[in-house]
């Protein structure tokens, strides 16, 4: 292969999805899934590391005991947000905890897509939280207004002060508009935000170009 090839696989996108809670990161990424981004989400890389056996949910199992398990040795994520959700310290814990490994298979992700040349999505809920926010071509923030993320949450199963725990967990989402490249508002239905992820890919892919 020449070194012109070469050249040409690593001006792969790389995007950066973001936002707050309930606003609709999962439907950007099964968007770009579809128009032929390689995906990784933060959400699931958590899932994998809290899986009984593993050095992560050991870890997190001796902080917080045992009352954070299920019947089969997994953890219960309700309650060990239950725990941490409700002060700054147990978060700050936990998120030593878990975040670590979760950085360190972002970036070999992005390492492999970018030797392969293909078009990459991460979703970070936290990016900017954790200072993952440098290094991307875009940063696409979804957004959605506070009472719309409250409603989703509440119908996700829970409490309205457990929904307000988690929201104020995160930055406020203003902030997190005003950093991001393209803001995605999803105050509606998943077909608009569908439509408007659509537009925002085709531009970013269009000016990689």
């Amino acid at each position: 292969m020449n070194r012109k090839n070469d050249e040409n696989k690593t001006r792969a996108l790389r995007v950066a999805v973001t936002g707050g809670l309930a606003c609709g990161k999962t439907e950007v990424a099964r968007v770009l899934r579809r128009l032929g981004a390689v995906v990784w989400d933060a959400d699931a890389a958590v899932h994998r590391l809290l899986r009984r056996g593993t050095p992560v949910h050991g870890r997190i199992v001796r902080r917080f005991g045992p009352g954070i398990l299920r019947a089969d040795g997994a953890i219960n994520r309700r309650k060990l947000g239950d725990c941490v959700f409700a002060t700054a310290c147990e978060r700050r814990v936990l998120n030593a905890l878990v975040h670590p490994a979760v950085i360190r298979e972002l970036r070999a992700w992005l390492a492999v897509q970018q030797r392969q040349g293909r078009p990459a999505a991460a979703v970070v809920p936290l990016l900017y939280e954790v200072g993952l926010d440098c290094g991307w071509d875009a940063v696409i923030c979804v957004a959605a207004d506070r009472s719309v993320a409250l409603r989703r949450l509440r119908q996700r199963g829970l409490s309205l002060r457990a929904a307000q725990q988690r929201l104020r967990a995160q930055w406020p989402l203003a902030r997190k508009v005003r950093r991001a490249d393209v803001v995605l508002w999803n105050n509606g239905t998943r077909r608009a935000l569908a439509a408007s992820a659509r537009m925002a890919w085709a531009a970013l892919m269009k000016k990689e170009k």
